[in-house]
């Protein structure tokens, strides 16, 4: 290979050519959700389809699935590529996220030869179907989410097909918004090219070639050298998705993940059939998945380059909610991508213990307000996708109202200016939501409240979110921050815009109701009675906690916001400690589940003491990892002091029959 001087030369070039693209992108898109929230991706690839270059700002949710959707192009196009074509895509089934998430493809050639791809993989704000945003949580096939593109060559040697993209737009809300962010791309992918060209011949084609494919080898090279590190086994997590929009039924993923010397295989086998709602994913996002989680804990570093990928193998069953087919609705796939992004935290941090996190709030939060307006296509289309809570880590609070390490540079929340000067609505309160974090040692983030004023008749809100019942989950014993919540406030009165939380289609709304949205916390780490007691006070003095909270929760008791009553504070540490419920793990000879749920079960003694009924969630708190949830089974022949559970339950919390858990129920709200 080449000196390590010119080798790095020409990793930098490459970066540089994707941050350039990026910038284009933000500064000529058309729609907020681009410009604003910043809800796009740029990458280059091999020409066959392997990647090797990103910004550092990109977002791992489209990037990591961009190989997988170019080869389905290349498979469908093999033999008839050429200069000036250009490639649209955003199907689900091969390889695609939801379908606003519209993908560019540029093939690059150098004399005549083909030896590269630019790729851009926008958000637009609306691709057609039943509802404004064409993302909601009531949907039931994919032909209500808008237009499916399947690799799709748009641009022929240079020649656009003007009929068909006029046909594309036309059947999209906020045609000029939409046709604006396809010329954004356009002229992005056609510079990098341009760029790319320039370089072949700065470097010369084989050498930069070379230097691709050595950059590449490298990469494979370090990740395996990295996962060999790792004690060889096999890992066991699990994660819920609570509802698909149509059944409170919840979605189970399942996960043993591997290590086997250099290698790991990821395995989803037993997770949840496809749904009838919206919560489905292609069959690119698991892979996308482990291999964000992977390079995250392992190798968080050095350049990402598609070598990172091939020491990781990803088994999902066909049919399954995580590798869905047609009709299945796939407008939830970010939030199904959390779930499996921490879903396979939960094992690595069985694996890497000292990276162990407490979960995020874990869904895009994805809320449409609409209705008809004068200006811009005589309709209106507010998107928002509140942040909220990151997961504590030992020795840190998690982050308060912001994205995510698995996200880029996908803002938090998009500012009051830019809602107010393009909708006809008005922001009325945007703030950190009082006490929504998940109590531990380490106490997990806070989420974001955020009001939202309608001023128009014949407005709409659509939402689709998780974690409004189910709460992301705290680790070491930590408790479960709040979860998501999203109402419409009415004439004073509190307004639920679905029977099934945070999945709603079309609701009314008009003028003076209030959209109000409650991002969830981040999960906490470690035990809630031995964090600092200054750290409780400082919170309280900032106002994420009343005194109330900091008292029940954390048992520090206070004389006023400034000072803490440590002898008081010793007593009700002592008093709480022992009112914690306390049950010894028997393990049952077969596994106990209700379809996909996890049964625990206690005696009715235990319940009350719990304060719940059957079929009510609960978790037993691990010290070792993730709290395991279960929903309650009361059996009156089960022992007072006991909990019984399955194999795979004790293999989850990883302890052994006769120990001692701590188990309590699960709330969606504060404690306080």
């Amino acid at each position: 290979m080449r000196e390590l001087g010119e080798l790095e030369l020409i990793r930098e070039s490459l970066v540089a050519v994707a941050a350039e693209m990026r910038a284009n992108v933000i500064h000529s898109s058309y729609s907020s959700i681009i410009y604003e929230g910043h809800d796009f991706s740029c990458a280059l690839l091999t020409a066959d389809g392997r990647q090797v270059a990103q910004s550092l700002d990109d977002h791992p949710i489209h990037l990591f699935a961009v190989p997988y959707s170019t080869q389905q192009v290349l498979k469908a196009f093999a033999g008839s590529i050429h200069e000036g074509d250009i490639f649209l895509h955003n199907d689900p089934y091969t390889g695609g996220t939801h379908l606003n998430d519209i993908l560019m493809l540029c093939p690059v050639f150098h004399d005549e030869r083909h030896v590269m791809f630019a790729a851009v993989r926008c958000h637009w704000g609306d691709v057609g179907g039943m509802s404004a945003g064409s993302i909601s949580g009531r949907v039931k096939e994919i032909l209500q989410e808008g237009l499916r593109v399947t690799p799709t060559k748009i641009c022929d040697r240079g020649e656009m097909n003007e009929a068909f993209l006029t046909l594309l737009i036309d059947n999209m809300r906020v045609p000029t918004e939409r046709r604006g962010d396809f010329n954004t791309m356009h002229g992005t992918v056609r510079k990098a090219a341009e760029h790319l060209r320039r370089l072949f011949e700065r470097f010369g084609p084989e050498t930069f070639l070379e230097g691709i494919e050595e950059l590449i080898r490298r990469g494979e090279a370090y990740q395996r050298r990295r996962i060999g590190e790792l004690p060889d086994g096999d890992y066991f997590a699990e994660g819920y998705i609570e509802s698909d929009g149509h059944s409170p039924e919840p979605l189970v993923a399942k996960l043993k993940l591997k290590v086997a010397g250099d290698s790991l295989v990821a395995d989803f086998s037993g997770s949840s059939p496809q749904s009838a709602g919206p919560t489905n994913v292609g069959p690119a996002m698991a892979r996308n998945a482990v291999v964000t989680i992977a390079k995250s804990f392992l190798d968080p570093d050095s350049p990402i380059n598609h070598g990172s990928f091939a020491p990781i193998e990803v088994l999902v069953p066909e049919g399954s909610f995580l590798n869905a087919r047609l009709p299945a609705p796939c407008g939830g796939m970010a939030e199904v991508k959390y779930l499996l992004d921490s879903t396979v935290a939960a094992a690595f941090g069985q694996i890497v213990p000292e990276m162990m996190t407490g979960d995020a709030r874990c869904s895009a939060n994805h809320t449409y307000i609409s209705g008809p307006h004068p200006d811009i296509d005589g309709i209106y289309l507010l998107y928002e996708y509140p942040s909220g809570g990151t997961g504590a880590i030992h020795g840190r609070d998690g982050h308060n109202g912001i994205r995510v390490y698995t996200e880029g540079d996908f803002n938090a929340i998009q500012s009051s200016e830019i809602v107010e000067s393009q909708n006809p609505l008005r922001v009325e309160r945007c703030e950190l939501r009082e006490g929504s974090c998940g109590d531990g040692q380490w106490r997990g983030g806070f989420g974001i409240r955020r009001d939202i004023r309608v001023f128009n008749d014949h407005s709409t809100l659509s939402v689709l979110s998780d974690k409004n019942v189910i709460p992301p989950y705290s680790v070491k014993g930590a408790r479960n921050p709040a979860a998501n919540r999203f109402v419409v406030l009415r004439d004073g009165a509190v307004a639920e815009p679905s029977p099934i939380p945070g999945k709603v289609t079309g609701f009314p709304v008009g003028p003076g109701d209030i959209v109000r949205m409650e991002g969830a916390g981040g999960g906490g780490y470690g035990d809630p009675l031995m964090r600092d007691t200054a750290a409780v006070r400082r919170d309280v003095k900032d106002g994420l906690l009343t005194e109330e909270q900091a008292e029940k929760r954390f048992g520090v008791v206070l004389n006023g916001r400034d000072r803490v009553d440590e002898k008081r504070t010793a007593g009700k540490r002592k008093a709480l400690s022992a009112a914690r419920v306390t049950l010894t793990v028997h393990a049952a000879n077969d596994e106990m589940f209700d379809g996909p749920k996890r049964l625990l079960t206690i005696s009715s003694e235990a319940a009350v003491r719990l304060g719940v009924a059957e079929g009510e969630m609960i978790e037993v708190a691990a010290e070792k990892g993730a709290n395991v949830r279960g929903w309650a089974r009361i059996s009156e022949a089960n022992a007072d002091s006991a909990v019984i559970i399955g194999p795979s339950t004790l293999r989850l919390i990883q302890a052994s029959p006769g120990e001692l858990a701590h188990v309590r129920p699960v709330l969606r709200e504060p404690a306080v």
